[in-house]
C-alpha cells in the first residue's frame, strides 16, 4: 500500500475566498444582470450619439428650414417627390426629424445632468447636517456659524421685500450675537424681548428708508425672527428646520411647482434645469438624512467620536462614503424623472427657446398634426424620451441591486 505523507496533503481553506472591493464586487454584478445590461446600453447609445452630434455634427437650427419638404412620410429610399432621404420624416417646417431628435438628445440630456447634480450639491448636504445634528451634540463654534446662517437664510425674506441686502447681514450678526451671548443673566422671556426687540429694529428701520408700509412688514417679519434667533437654536432645531423645509416643498405637486418657478424665471433652457434641481432637493435631503440616521449610532461612529475626532471630520470620512450606496442609484433614477420633467416643461414651451432641438418642445410643435395622419412628427420624439427614461431606470435598478451588501456573496 502506497504511503501517504504530510507533504503529499494539500490543505485548502475553503472559508477563504479571493479579496474584492465593494465597488469591484458591484461592477461586476452589475454587469451580469441582464437588465443593467440593457439599461447601460440603451443610456450609451443615448449619451454617445448625443454627445458626437453635438460635437462633430454640425446644425444650425435657425436656418433649418425647408416647406417644400412640410410633413414629408419616413422614407429610406430617394423618390421625385422626395429627393432627400429623411428616416424619421419631416415636422412643419419641413426639418429633418431625424436629425432634430440626435440633436434634441444633447439638450434633454443636459437638462436631466444639471438638475439632477443641483438636486444633489444642495439636497445631500442639507440631509447630511440633519441627520448627522438630529441626535448629536454641537459645539460653540458650530453654534456660532449654525445661528448666523440661520439669521443669514431668514433674513433674505425681508431684505428681499425692502431691496436692502444690508438686512440679511444684519440678522446674521443677530444670530452670532446669540450664539455668543448664551446666557446674558436673563430669563427666557426676557431674552426673546431683547432679540425681538433688536430683530424688530433689523428689520424695520431699513425698510422705513423705501416706504412705511414696507418698514412696518419687514418689522414684524424681523420681530419674529430675532425671537426666533433669540431661544438659541441647537443641532435638533437644524435638523427640524431643514426637514420642515423640505416639507414645505414636498407640499406642492412637482410639475406646479416647476412651471411656478419658471414662470417667474422666464422661459428658457438653464431656467428649466434650475427649477428641477430645486423640485429634486427634498428627494435627496430626505433619502440622505435616513441614511444617515440608520449609520449615525454604528460602532465605527462612536469610536471616532470617543477619540475626539470633529464633526466635519466624522461626516466626510466615516458617515458620507457608507451612504453613497442609495445616493447614487437614485441620482440615476432621478436622471429619468429630470428629463420627463424637463420634456413636460418643453411640451408647455416653458423649455428650450425655438428653434432649438428638445423632445419635449418637438412634442409640442407637433401633436396636433395627428389628426392630419403626420404620426411620425410625434412619435420619434415620443419614442426618444421614452427609450432614455427607460435606460436610466433599468440603470438605476440593476444599481440597486448591485450596490446592496445583502446581495454581495
Amino acid at each position: 500500500m502506497a504511503q501517504i505523507t504530510v507533504q503529499d496533503l494539500e490543505v485548502v481553506d475553503f472559508a477563504v475566498r479571493e479579496h474584492r472591493s465593494l465597488w469591484k464586487d458591484a461592477w461586476r454584478r452589475l454587469i451580469s444582470s441582464h437588465t443593467a445590461q440593457l439599461g447601460l446600453l440603451i443610456v450609451a447609445v443615448f449619451v454617445l450619439t448625443s454627445t458626437f452630434a453635438h460635437f462633430f455634427w454640425e446644425y444650425n437650427p435657425k436656418t433649418d428650414l425647408d416647406y417644400t419638404q412640410r410633413l414629408k412620410a419616413p422614407n429610406l429610399i430617394p423618390t421625385e417627390e422626395q429627393p432627400e432621404i429623411h428616416p424619421f420624416g419631416t415636422d412643419k417646417l419641413g426639418r429633418d426629424i431625424f436629425t432634430r431628435v440626435v440633436h434634441g438628445g444633447w439638450n434633454s440630456m443636459r437638462v436631466g445632468l444639471v438638475a439632477v447634480a443641483i438636486s444633489l450639491v444642495i439636497g445631500v448636504p442639507l440631509g447630511l447636517l440633519a441627520g448627522f445634528y438630529e441626535g448629536m451634540g454641537i459645539t460653540s463654534l458650530e453654534q456660532i456659524l449654525l445661528m448666523g446662517l440661520i439669521g443669514l437664510f431668514l433674513g433674505l425674506l425681508p431684505a428681499w421685500i425692502a431691496m436692502q441686502p444690508i438686512q440679511a447681514f444684519l440678522f446674521a450678526a443677530l444670530g452670532v450675537a446669540a450664539a455668543l451671548l448664551p446666557n446674558l443673566r436673563l430669563s427666557k422671556r426676557a431674552r426673546l424681548g431683547l432679540f425681538a426687540t433688536l430683530g424688530l429694529l433689523a428689520g424695520g428701520i431699513p425698510g422705513l428708508m423705501v416706504a412705511p408700509l414696507v418698514g412696518l412688514i419687514c418689522g414684524v417679519l424681523g420681530l419674529f425672527i430675532g425671537a426666533m434667533l433669540g431661544t438659541n437654536l441647537g443641532g435638533k432645531a437644524l435638523s427640524d428646520i431643514i426637514m420642515r423645509a423640505m416639507d414645505i416643498l414636498l407640499s406642492f405637486p412637482g410639475y406646479l411647482l416647476a412651471i411656478a418657478i419658471v414662470a417667474f424665471l422666464g422661459p428658457g433652457l438653464e431656467k428649466g434645469m434650475i427649477a428641477i434641481g430645486i423640485v429634486g432637493i427634498p428627494v435627496y435631503a430626505r433619502l440622505t438624512r435616513s441614511a444617515v440616521l440608520s449609520v449615525a449610532q454604528k460602532e465605527y461612529i462612536l469610536a471616532s467620536q470617543a477619540v475626539g475626532e470633529s464633526h466635519g471630520r466624522i461626516m466626510s470620512r466615516h458617515v458620507f462614503p457608507n451612504i453613497l450606496s442609495p445616493i447614487i442609484v437614485q441620482g440615476t433614477m432621478g436622471l429619468a424623472s429630470a428629463i420627463l420633467y424637463g420634456a413636460a416643461l418643453g411640451f408647455l414651451g416653458l423649455g428650450a427657446i425655438p428653434p432649438e432641438p428638445e423632445w419635449g418642445a418637438m412634442l409640442g410643435d407637433s401633436y396636433k398634426y395627428l389628426s392630419s395622419g403626420a404620426w411620425w412628427a410625434v412619435v420619434f420624439p415620443g419614442l426618444a424620451i421614452m427609450l432614455c427614461v427607460l435606460g436610466f431606470n433599468l440603470l438605476g435598478d440593476g444599481l440597486r441591486d448591485a450596490l446592496d451588501p445583502k446581495l454581495r456573496v
